[in-house]
């Protein structure tokens, strides 16, 4: 469907768009007014991440990046019971091996931070999240849950190591409550209020309110310089993972830079002019995976 304005790609629908054909066999993917929305869509696993989601969710997340009509995402689950439960254990993500045969980190490609992309992603926590799903959550932006949302990391119940998860999740909370999720597995079940109180989540909203709370929220942040927005994220997030000096030099490394660009000149016109900016079309930044 291919529609003036607006665009979509979902299950089992082929959409021809620049000359390359896109399939969506597990999400639901449309952009509408600059807004794209990513919908996990196997609401009878519980929107579990299995091998055909772990291939499509690179591929969506590109497909985000590269197009200049969207310019902000909202990812959530479909079918309301759940966000996503992480990996399916019934039909496991395939394994990327490096060059010695070992399993690569570079398998689990599955969120916005992970594909290096710098345009705005907001979290629409819809239901439960358990184990892979606490990624998104992690790796997102800005995170909205309905008040019924809950939280649970079960890997060590199964056996299973939590590390990937509960590491992100530490950026954005305090240590103890990360390390009582990831350590008491599936004895300890977080709400969306005690998720919001320990800084998990950044706003929690009644159920049927929570895409449109989040479309809101993108309108706001899709009237923006695009560019701009990109370099702040990126300027934001890589300073979780160094030094003040250094982050504070790339930050304004790239404050010179953009300030060399189309939409530094035209922010400034247009407000001393008193009308809307008019800001540059962007695309991306092809950075490596």
């Amino acid at each position: 469907m291919v529609q003036s304005g607006q665009w979509s790609v979902q299950g089992r629908t082929r959409m021809i768009r620049g000359g390359q054909t896109i399939r969506f066999d597990t999400l639901n993917y449309r952009v509408d007014d600059g807004v794209a929305l990513i919908e996990l869509n196997r609401p009878a696993r519980l929107n579990a991440v299995n091998s055909v989601m772990s291939r499509e969710l690179p591929e969506a997340w590109r497909l985000f990046d590269r197009d200049p009509a969207a310019i902000v995402a909202i990812v959530t689950g479909a079918g309301g019971k759940a966000f996503c439960t992480g990996a399916d254990l019934a039909d496991l993500p395939e394994m990327i091996t490096d060059e010695a045969g070992a399993p690569s980190i570079a398998s689990i490609r599955w969120t916005p931070h992970q594909n290096h992309v710098w345009k705005p992603v907001i979290c629409a926590v819809n239901g439960m999240v358990l184990g892979g799903g606490l990624h998104f959550v992690a790796e997102c932006d800005i995170i909205l849950a309905s008040d019924e949302a809950t939280f649970a990391d079960p890997h060590v119940s199964v056996g299973l190591v939590a590390a990937l998860e509960p590491i992100a999740l530490a950026r954005r909370m305090p240590m103890g409550a990360v390390l009582r999720l990831a350590l008491a597995g599936n004895g300890e079940k977080m709400s969306a209020q005690d998720a919001h109180r320990l800084g998990m989540v950044d706003e929690i909203c009644a159920g049927e309110e929570l895409i449109e709370r989040a479309r809101r929220l993108a309108d706001r942040i899709r009237r923006n310089s695009p560019s701009a927005m990109a370099a702040t994220k990126k300027a934001i997030w890589s300073a979780k993972e160094r030094g003040l000096h250094d982050a504070s030099t790339d930050g304004w490394d790239a404050i010179v830079a953009h300030n060399q660009g189309h939409d530094f000149a035209e922010g400034i016109k247009a407000f001393g002019e008193r009308r809307p900016p008019r800001w540059a079309a962007y695309a991306g930044t092809d950075e490596p995976s």
